[in-house]
């Protein structure tokens, strides 16, 4: 069992036993495998006890190879409060990479897939952009204060308005920040708002750069960068159907929306070559 030390002056119970994923001779990590309601739980507990803020990273299979070429940006991950398992990629890599030798690995890539397609073992999975929602019917419920940071546009403040819809209760502020607003600006708005959850869009590490250079500077409970699911909360691009997501081929409807990201999902097959081959 591994325990993270919070940002306060007690510790945050965040057991990341379950999933050690790794990659190669170099590669390993620990992520958070007690699934949504245990996550939730432990942000609730954060708004009545003495813990200043938790920074939680969402981790998927770009994360990986980003943080496997980028030392500084695995360093930066690896110092992140919490991390969890944002894709099936990784709950599939934690399980073939346990194997030794290639045609061992191949083999149970090839078996834990098809049990993954059919939907076993999500329990462990938190999507990013369903924990959105988890976080605001939270945040509704035990009167924290949500702050909605980037996207593209309004965005942000249509997400936050779209969520308020849902969760009649729910206290939002949002603003586009970085280039229209210096760090600053927002850090000053952030705070005097008093924010409970502050959700940052401003893309895969460009977002935990910005949370890691202005963490000790944000009066917050909860920090999480949410790459682009402003897009989707805003009602401005479409999510995978329910069955699609279950399948864990959300990216592949996402690319099919979307064909001029194409470069981006190369980190897929790379992921699975590592995971197979090592680096």
């Amino acid at each position: 069992m591994m325990k993270n030390r919070g940002r306060g002056d007690k510790n945050i119970e965040v057991v990341t036993d379950n999933f050690c994923l790794k990659i190669g001779r170099k590669f390993e990590m620990a992520y958070f495998g007690r699934g949504v309601d245990r996550l939730l739980k432990i942000i609730e507990e954060q708004k009545n006890s003495n813990y200043k803020k938790m920074w939680i990273v969402t981790v998927n299979p770009e994360f990986i190879m980003e943080m496997i070429k980028n030392p500084v940006f695995e360093k930066s991950i690896k110092g992140a409060d919490l991390r969890v398992i944002d894709g099936v990629g990784l709950l599939w890599g934690n399980e073939v990479s346990k194997e030794k030798g290639v045609i061992n690995k191949i083999l149970k890539a090839i078996k834990v897939g098809g049990k993954i397609l059919s939907g076993e073992g999500k329990e462990e999975l938190i999507s990013g952009a369903d924990l959105i929602n988890n976080l605001s019917k939270l945040a509704s419920e035990k009167k924290m204060r949500v702050f909605f940071l980037g996207g593209w546009g309004n965005r942000a403040q249509k997400s936050g308005e779209n969520l308020k819809k849902k969760y009649k209760n729910l206290e939002f502020k949002a603003c586009i920040g970085r280039p229209d607003f210096s760090d600053e600006e927002m850090i000053k708005q952030i705070n005097d708002f008093k924010t409970d959850i502050l959700l940052v869009a401003y893309g895969m590490k460009k977002q935990e750069e910005w949370i890691e250079a202005n963490l000790n500077k944000l009066n917050v409970r909860v920090v999480m960068g949410v790459g682009r699911s402003f897009d989707y909360y805003s009602g401005e691009l479409k999510r995978a159907p329910k069955w699609v997501r279950k399948m864990g081929l959300e990216w592949l409807f996402s690319l099919i929306k979307e064909p001029k990201r194409w470069r981006r999902q190369l980190a897929l097959p790379k992921f699975i070559g590592t995971v197979l081959f090592g680096r």
